[in-house]
């Protein structure tokens, strides 16, 4: 019999977890449910993912049957208090950066909990995820959290809210500077289109240096004495761009400890 993944909340997290599973090993394994304050959005969330044959909706109101389910909380953490949780679920898997486990509790009845952060690399099975768990589920954590990328256990709930500055925002500063290359490249007169394909490129060569080398030494392979590289390197150095990447992600860290 298959077990339940509820998922409360439908937004892009839920959505990039949802995909990454649905397209993974644990297709068969698990059935999916959704839930949400709009059973429209709920079943359009079904329909836009392609999910038909393996989720359904789970909706009574704001009372939601958790019970014996594992269930993945995807809201907002303003969010967390618009439902009632009926029964004990099986375990619970809080993806609300800023709310702890003690929250959890006062919320929904579980035999497990875990704290996770996960990004939306989820949606192709290449999410950097950090969990935290109480009870005894890390294999269960392990098979379901790696169905959509790797997962790092770390010992204390603070260390997953830290890994938003690795992995939860980093995405969005990953980003910025990927325009910032972009937009150089046109500066120096390649078309637009051509220059998104380059440093689409770039990216994807980057990833595959990374598993291989630390960033340092990737810097020293490419920067030669006297070179275009160093040249380049040394007005970074000089605008302080690692000191502000650093303080972006220790600020975006911040934030979340404010939430509650």
């Amino acid at each position: 019999m298959s077990k339940t993944l509820l998922f409360v909340g439908y937004g892009s997290m839920a959505k990039a977890i949802a995909y990454g599973i649905s397209h993974s090993d644990l297709r068969n394994k698990y059935k999916l449910e959704i839930a949400g304050r709009d059973l429209k959005k709920a079943q359009a969330f079904i329909k836009d993912n392609h999910l038909e044959d393996i989720a359904s909706t789970c909706l009574e109101s704001s009372v939601i049957d958790v019970n014996k389910k594992i269930v993945i909380l995807c809201v907002k953490p303003y969010a967390l208090g618009n439902f009632q949780y009926k029964g004990n679920a099986s375990s619970v898997y809080s993806v609300m950066a800023g709310v702890d486990i003690v929250m959890l509790k006062e919320h929904i009845r579980s035999d497990n909990y875990a704290k996770v952060m996960p990004n939306v690399g989820a949606r192709y099975q290449k999410s950097s995820t950090a969990v935290c768990i109480e009870g005894n589920i890390k294999e269960e954590a392990s098979e379901i959290l790696s169905s959509f990328g790797k997962v790092v256990f770390v010992d204390s709930e603070a260390l997953v809210d830290a890994s938003i500055a690795t992995g939860g925002s980093s995405p969005a500063f990953l980003a910025l500077i990927a325009q910032a290359l972009i937009d150089a490249g046109v500066r120096e007169g390649i078309r637009r289109d051509d220059a998104l394909a380059l440093v689409r490129a770039t990216f994807e060569g980057f990833a595959h240096l990374l598993l291989e080398q630390t960033p340092d030494e990737i810097i020293s392979s490419i920067t030669s004495p006297g070179g275009t590289t160093i040249e380049g390197l040394c007005v970074l150095e000089d605008r302080a761009v690692r000191g502000a990447i650093i303080s972006a992600c220790h600020q975006a860290v911040a934030k979340s400890k404010k939430k509650h």
